[in-house]
């Protein structure tokens, strides 16, 4: 930001998630967090002393009326995403979301409403930020790829069977798409980022050791752009984290070791190879970001109106309502829906349906 004071960043929610924001703002050289806020007041001090923030504030207000603080991270359980960063908004800062933008479409709506009338929002989905994701994007949009006709992302982890019976992950609104809506969300992301919106899905979740909440999903969804994807997701199995694009230019598959998730040197631990017909499997050279410590600089960019923030409200809704949609599709025996319709049956208009589901729309 050639040499400005670094922009004065405010948390709600302080979680697991907020330790990860905390850390990455420390990298960024741009952002740095100033204030924090808990309903639980120990919490709040504790967080405080920490990170050794200059404050802490006793309200939401409060935190959103602090002039040191220019814009906000709201990293709250998922059914106060909306009204907390609508918020935010109405105060005039920025703000970016943890995933999910929201619990169902029409809090979406709100939000993508919001934005459009001047707000700054970003959604946390930094998984599409990877290296490995970044290089397989740039290998499509080259012409190496031709076509890409089929695409599979999976994202487990065995988190949710050592998840504490009182955790608000399984009563809040949403919660019974379980893995989908916490874990499953972000390859959903990464392969709207990759080949464009969403215009049907089908699906099936599984409920087999976690009661009502998802322990498994398998998606399909089909692009605007004619690609065929499925995003797989477990909450009980051990980590899995890969995405394979089949294209008519070759096969691209990509690797994390999932246990570096939160860390700045997560792209020192994926691998991406290309094989074609008749040739070895090559490994290619990815580069390497920073995706948690990225997405803060773009936030920071926006406070300062010098930038925005790459993964916007519409790219927030085309997730969740691929999210909604499984969950649709799941009651009605894996039968497809229909972004699109399921968009305007919830609300949205033809102008937002259109944003939300045609290729030619797409850039987020």
């Amino acid at each position: 930001m050639n040499g400005a004071p670094q922009v004065g960043i405010g948390i709600v929610g302080l979680g697991r998630w907020a330790r990860a924001h905390a850390a990455a703002a420390d990298r960024t050289g741009t952002a740095s967090l100033v204030s924090c806020f808990s309903r639980d007041a120990a919490r709040r001090e504790s967080f405080a002393d920490e990170f050794e923030l200059e404050r802490s504030a006793d309200s939401y207000e409060a935190l959103l009326a602090d002039p040191a603080v220019e814009a906000i991270i709201v990293s709250t359980p998922n059914d106060l995403h909306v009204e907390m960063a609508l918020d935010a908004i109405a105060s005039g800062k920025p703000v970016l979301i943890d995933k999910p933008i929201s619990v169902d479409i029409p809090g979406g709506l709100a939000v993508l409403r919001a934005a459009a009338g001047g707000g700054h929002i970003g959604v946390a989905h930094h998984a599409r930020r990877l290296a490995g994701h970044r290089a397989a994007q740039r290998w499509l949009a080259s012409g190496e790829a031709g076509v890409a006709r089929l695409a599979h992302a999976d994202f487990s982890n065995a988190r949710g069977a050592q998840m504490k019976p009182d955790a608000w992950h399984r009563r809040v609104a949403g919660a019974e798409a379980g893995v989908l809506i916490q874990v499953g969300i972000h390859p959903v992301d990464t392969v709207l980022s990759l080949f464009g919106p969403p215009v049907a899905v089908n699906a099936r979740l599984g409920y087999q050791t976690m009661g009502p909440l998802a322990d498994a999903a398998v998606v399909i969804i089909t692009h605007a752009a004619g690609t065929v994807s499925t995003v797989t997701s477990s909450w009980t199995t051990p980590s899995l984290y890969r995405v394979e694009i089949q294209a008519s230019g070759g096969n691209l598959r990509y690797r994390l070791d999932h246990g570096h998730w939160t860390s700045g040197d997560v792209d020192d631990f994926g691998t991406l190879t290309l094989d074609r017909d008749g040739e070895p499997e090559t490994v290619l050279e990815t580069g390497k970001g920073d995706p948690l410590a990225e997405q803060l600089v773009e936030l920071a960019a926006a406070a300062r109106g010098t930038g925005a923030m790459e993964v916007d409200a519409a790219a927030g809704l085309r997730a969740m309502a691929v999210v909604v949609a499984a969950a649709r599709s799941t009651a009605a025996g894996g039968a497809e829906i229909a972004i699109g319709d399921l968009l305007a049956a919830e609300g949205a208009t033809t102008e937002e349906v259109a944003l939300l589901t045609e290729a030619k729309q797409e850039g987020s």
